[in-house]
């Protein structure tokens, strides 16, 4: 249960979610898809236990692999300097809470952030929501294995080398940052629509919150944990539920966050979205 950590609480804690640290410089060696598969796996174990050992370990991982591939290292890229961090982290801040209209949190309960390509604390809508309606947030990451399985049309890997380096470096960097502000990354492998829901029912979470995703394999993905979420029930802390007459189902809230304009600003109805750019700025001109 050391994982299920309180979120900051006064408004002011806000700022310090949403700044995350500059990540360390370290590098990570990797030979083959099997070796991606075992450092995942050697994430999934000691994602609670011992979070501040995973990088050398992860280190000594690749440095047992066979000698005979050729290695590939890269060293993470630098991140932004502390003023720039601040400045960004600032008007994050005054965005969300500034407004006179801003609420308080006054949510209780569970709630679970579900991370999938947005591994950020920095202006993160999901992780701020979740914050907002709960008295307690559970971070999570699923190693899905069909990220390393092959496209549908041609067979291709879905996760090379460097693919694989750069999710591992970007889960490694977001759980320093969950830790430092009172909250630690879940991570498991195996199929979001099978983890979530039994994370759900175990945490009696009230709402699972994730960006909403676009393409057609990520959001059949949401549609089953949708429906796996559905078939879990949780038992009301009302006077109803004592008698056993009153259940309820986790729900999934899918933020949207992928794009520069918010799908609910469009000067249309997106069934009907335009073919061809012409027509998509006259839309926006007419509008204005």
């Amino acid at each position: 249960m050391a994982i299920l950590c309180s979120s900051v609480g006064p408004a002011l804690s806000l700022k310090k979610l949403i700044i995350p640290s500059k990540p360390a410089s370290q590098s990570f060696t990797f030979t083959n898809s099997i070796q991606f598969a075992n450092l995942f796996h050697f994430l999934t174990m000691n994602s609670i236990s011992k979070p501040e050992s995973r990088s050398p370990s992860l280190s000594k991982s690749s440095a047992s692999a066979s000698t005979t591939s050729t290695s590939i290292q890269h060293d993470q890229v630098p991140g932004l300097g502390s003023e720039e961090i601040h400045s960004i982290a600032n008007q994050t801040f005054r965005s969300y809470s500034s407004s006179s209209s801003s609420p308080s949190r006054t949510g209780k309960g569970t709630a679970i952030v579900w991370f999938r390509n947005d591994l950020r604390v920095l202006d993160n809508e999901a992780l701020y929501k979740a914050w907002l309606s709960s008295h307690m947030v559970l971070p999570v990451y699923c190693i899905d294995p069909r990220l390393f399985s092959t496209t549908y049309s041609f067979g291709f890997p879905k996760t090379g080398a460097l693919r694989a380096q750069f999710l591992i470096e970007c889960l490694d960097d977001l759980k320093k940052n969950l830790i430092k502000y009172g909250l630690n990354l879940l991570i498991r492998h195996g199929k979001p629509e099978e983890i979530i829901p039994s994370l759900a029912k175990a945490f009696e979470a009230h709402t699972v919150y994730a960006q909403k995703e676009t393409c057609s394999e990520e959001v059949n993905v949401e549609r089953l944990v949708s429906s796996g979420l559905r078939r879990v029930v949780l038992q009301s802390s009302s006077s109803e539920s004592r008698s056993g007459t009153f259940t309820n189902n986790p729900k999934l809230q899918l933020i949207w966050g992928t794009t520069m304009y918010h799908i609910d600003d469009l000067p249309f109805d997106t069934g009907n979205l335009p073919d061809v750019y012409t027509q998509f700025r006259k839309a926006w001109h007419d509008d204005d």
